[in-house]
């Protein structure tokens, strides 16, 4: 039997020996030799081993079962110190000092690459660490301490990984970059701009467009500097500013090398007994550091190894699908050549965006944020250089020449069996493909078995599509809460109802066996907790989104906007005085009149939220809840006092309506309408709730809206009374707040109860009664503390 000796047990090697024992299990005695002391694992993961959403057991790659069932030499903690070319032998040195000299037939180098380290004074200082390993994350969980602070170098997929998992573990973290835009090598600044605003409402910082030149301390860190003479205090520092390819070895035994190890197109080195494949190698002078390139790198190496050559290696399309902090993030080709065509969309309730850049009629780069699923469509056409001019039209909508129904499955199809799906676990379509044949009959059985989508979860949607289309089964799958859990929302809210006396969100999430904690998890439930138990639930402020810790809306450019109430539109003149002048002391850049009648302050800084809203709570008025999931102000036209055609007191019934349900917590924000006239000058028919007042009385319309999808309101009652009118908002209100989901606005609640329902729970004077007094007559303000100020 032929000797194989394999230096490095990384995921590059590991594959190689994979595919070897595939085409020929007893060609040769492999031995593996592994740098590190412990069994191979997948490095892609070790983000939530730093968080503790993942133990290393479950990132391992290979077990000790797997070395003896393939007899295999799995040779740990050992460092190759010569190869005799000539001989074929290599000597390697051992975690204990003992040295040994093995042959070999074929020797296949996967050293890999090393963090590059910022040749700064005072790298050498404790505290100073990369993100590239297990001992990495041992020496950061084993220094975690609540509130320490931590500065990460460097703003790409691992530099904000480490970023996550270091908060995850409850760091202070911020953010170092030299460029104006996170992941800029994978997204277009307004895509990174994106996600920077997810991270930064998880309490990651930023510090962008930044060059630090010294790290200071004693023995260990204490602050870092920057170029313009700033600086930062620290207790750690992480590295991720990149790799370098690890050619040490080859350059001490003679192989060609040119900043990696230089290969040709069968993964041979200089030396015809020797290949080398991963991160460590130069081909066609590139050297790619994705798993997908890496794995075709492997198969090809294989081959080779194993006198069986199918394939030649020519290079690497690169595609990058990934899920970043819980955000699907999509992108392929080019996007920063500034002649390029753009066609870009953009939906802020679902925040999601796609950008594509279009040169000579061809797509030649493809940025998706939120939603990847048309990823593989956009993919093909930038490989295959397809003039999309009779698409062009549509290009932003994905593949619709299909139906929707056979989109995904002919999405599939045309994928080659030997392209990537999973590039955290390295799977590929015709893994999914065997693993079918072979038996697995659920979606969780090829997850078992291949380990795809157990990662970071980016390439759920593609690898079910792939399952139900070879396996003809119709993949039922469960909208979760989030990916905190199994459980859906309807599930937990359920078991919130159930409750029989308050709980905390963290006893909840315990008690229905939630993995981690997130921001999705964490308001919903603590809606869901408020509004079953009103006053004797604690609103706990350490879950609301962002901008409700604020008190005030975050802006573009990282300044916020505040609104403050005015009921029906109206103000009066001391009102607009002491906003004028307030606005004018904080040196306010822009003020301006809202869609809903009320005055916006944009442009402030963090720093001064606080003081502002004192003052504007000294002066009488309080929070508009532009910023919350409340009710907002109920827009409202002149009605009988001023206008001709005026039939009832608009403005009157507005502020009234205000009144009655006002600073409620509620499933999402609650938006309201009073037209004094037919006319509908306050446009009451696209509101949540509207009304259009007539000679007669009162008509109800509800569950419309006004956005990215429009929709008028449904007619639904009329009422004779004032009275009659605020008394059936607050039984509206409150059937709304405790039987719709939490970021359910009224119009999908609509969408999927029916308005035939909600009109049999109200279809009585006596249900609209007992709904209406069941709505809180005083209920602790969710948002503004006792003293007016913000509470982040």
């Amino acid at each position: 039997m032929k000797k194989l000796v394999v230096v490095g047990s990384g995921m590059s090697a590991m594959k190689v020996v994979d595919e070897i024992l595939k085409i020929d299990p007893t060609m040769y005695q492999i031995t593996i030799i592994g740098a590190e002391t412990v069994l191979p694992y997948n490095r892609i993961m070790l983000s939530p081993v730093l968080s503790g959403e993942k133990t290393f057991d479950e990132i391992k790659t290979h077990d000790e079962d797997y070395f003896a069932q393939n007899n295999i030499s799995f040779k740990p903690g050992c460092e190759v110190t010569t190869v005799n070319r000539k001989a074929k032998t290599v000597t390697l040195e051992c975690d204990k000092g003992e040295t040994e000299s093995l042959h070999y037939d074929r020797l296949v180098l996967c050293t890999g690459s090393t963090p590059f380290i910022l040749p700064l004074p005072g790298k050498e200082l404790e505290g100073v660490v990369s993100f590239r390993d297990i001992y990495d994350v041992e020496y950061m969980k084993a220094n975690a301490k609540r509130g320490k602070k931590v500065a990460v170098i460097g703003t790409g997929l691992l530099g904000l990984e480490a970023a996550n998992g270091l908060n995850e573990l409850g760091f202070d973290v911020t953010v170092i970059g030299n460029m104006d835009s996170i992941m800029n090598m994978q997204l277009d600044p307004s895509s990174g701009g994106l996600l920077q605003k997810v991270l930064e409402e998880k309490n990651i910082k930023f510090k962008l467009g930044a060059i630090t030149t010294v790290i200071n301390g004693s023995d260990k860190v204490e602050s870092i500097e920057f170029e313009d003479g700033s600086t930062m205090t620290t207790d750690m520092v992480v590295m991720s500013v990149g790799i370098v390819p690890n050619d040490a070895l080859a350059n001490e035994i003679g192989l060609q090398t040119n900043r990696g190890i230089v290969v040709n197109d069968t993964m041979m080195t200089s030396d015809p007994a020797i290949y080398s494949v991963g991160e460590c190698i130069k081909h066609r002078g590139m050297s790619y550091g994705l798993v997908a390139p890496l794995f075709e790198q492997a198969r090809v190496c294989a081959e080779q190894v194993c006198e069986v050559s199918h394939h030649m290696y020519t290079g690497s399309d690169i595609s990058t699908k990934l899920k970043v902090s819980g955000v699907d993030v999509f992108s392929a080709g080019e996007f920063d050549n500034a002649d390029d065509e753009v066609m870009c969309s953009k939906d802020h309730a679902l925040n999601t965006r796609k950008r594509l850049s279009i040169r000579d009629n061809k797509l030649v780069g493809a940025v998706l944020f939120g939603d990847s699923t048309d990823g593989l469509f956009y993919f093909d056409l930038i490989k295959k250089q397809t003039d999309i001019t009779d698409m062009r039209k549509t290009l932003l909508f994905g593949d619709i020449g299909i139906d929707a129904a056979s989109a995904g499955a002919a999405g599939v199809e045309k994928m080659a069996d030997d392209e990537q799906v999973c590039g955290c676990m390295g799977v590929t379509k015709g893994d999914i493909v065997s693993a079918v044949a072979g038996g697995c009959d659920s979606f969780e059985a090829v997850q078992e078995q291949t380990g795809c989508a157990t990662g970071c979860g980016g390439c759920g949607s593609v690898a079910k599509q792939i399952f139900s289309f070879v396996s003809g089964a119709e993949l039922i799958t469960k909208e979760t809460l989030c990916d905190c859990s199994e459980h859906s929302t309807e599930e937990v809210r359920e078991y919130v109802r159930a409750l029989n006396s308050v709980k905390t969100i963290d006893e909840v999430r315990s008690e229905m066996g939630f993995t981690s904690s997130c921001e999705v998890c964490g308001a919903a439930i603590n809606y869901y907790l408020s509004s079953q138990f009103n006053d004797e639930y604690e609103h706990n402020d350490a879950e609301r989104p962002h901008n409700e810790m604020m008190h005030a809306n975050k802006q573009r450019d990282g300044t916020y906007s505040i609104v403050p109430q005015m009921q029906g539109g109206l103000t009066t003149p001391a009102e607009l005085k002491a906003l004028a002048e307030i606005a004018v002391k904080y040196e306010v850049p822009t003020v301006k009149v809202t869609g809903g009648q009320r005055i916006d302050l944009l442009g402030i800084p963090k720093e001064n939220l606080n003081d502002m809203w004192e003052e504007i709570a000294a002066a009488g008025m309080e929070s508009g809840y532009a910023y919350g999931k409340a009710t907002r102000t109920c827009k409202s036209c002149v009605g009988t006092d001023h206008c001709m055609m005026g039939t009832q007191d608009s403005m009157g019934l507005s502020v009234k309506m205000e009144d009655a349900v006002w600073s409620h917590f509620m499933p999402h924000k609650f938006k309201m309408g009073v037209s004094g006239c037919p006319r509908n000058c306050a446009e009451a028919t696209i509101k949540d709730f509207g009304v259009i007042c007539t000679e007669k009385g009162y008509e109800i319309h509800v569950a419309g809206a006004c956005g990215i999808r429009t929709k008028a309101c449904l007619k639904d009652r009329f009422f004779e009374t004032e009275a009659a009118v605020v008394e059936y908002l607050k039984a509206f209100v409150q059937l709304y707040r405790l039987e719709a989901n939490y970021l359910e606005r009224v119009m999908h609640f609509e969408e999927r109860v029916g308005l035939d329902y909600i009109q049999s729970q109200l279809d009585t004077s006596e249900k609209i009664k007992k709904w209406a007094n069941a709505l809180p007559k005083t209920i602790k303000n969710p948002w503004l503390t006792t003293d007016h100020r913000a509470s982040a």
